[in-house]
């Protein structure tokens, strides 16, 4: 897969558009993973150079340890944040999404969404060899069963069986 000059890339449909992609698949899986996954620069954060200062503010608020399990983060600031979102309000301005995460992480313990204590499993970042290259299918599965009926659906055998004076085609 060949990675696309990222400059004029503004989204991810216009960086998936000017790559080079594998037909549908799990390579076509692995490989919007990948982009999806590759940092990409922020050309509206590298023209201005700096963040505002409400950006500065939350960032330096949630940076303290335990910041999000505290009353002094979420009430100078966090919570009005998060208000907004949880409203359906739009940022202003783009934050990142480590940022974001810590926002929610405060107000879903305060609202017991996310129990107190609990710990998230650990991020799958990587792929495992075996979706990456995925292997043949095993034999157990039968031609039909990838046909137009979904594989809980039963085939249009031409048998039926009477239930309650119902026929059904099984």
């Amino acid at each position: 897969m060949l990675l696309p000059d990222r400059s004029p890339v503004q989204s991810f449909d216009d960086l998936l558009d000017s790559s080079q992609l594998p037909p549908p698949g799990p390579e076509l899986y692995a490989a919007r993973r990948a982009l999806w996954l590759t940092p990409r620069p922020n050309p509206r954060t590298s023209l201005s150079g700096s963040h505002s200062a409400s950006r500065q503010r939350l960032e330096q608020l949630l940076s303290a340890p335990n910041a999000a399990e505290g009353d002094y983060a979420w009430n100078h600031g966090v919570k009005k944040v998060w208000e907004s979102l949880d409203a359906g309000g739009k940022l202003k301005k783009r934050l990142p999404l480590s940022l974001i995460i810590k926002i929610i992480y405060a107000a879903w313990l305060r609202d017991d969404t996310w129990p107190a204590g609990a710990v998230a499993p650990e991020p799958d970042d990587v792929l495992p060899d075996d979706i990456a290259s995925p292997k043949p299918l095993s034999p157990i599965f039968s031609p039909w069963s990838f046909g137009a009926t979904a594989p809980w659906m039963t085939a249009d055998t031409g048998d039926t069986e009477l239930d309650n004076d119902k026929s059904a085609v099984i």
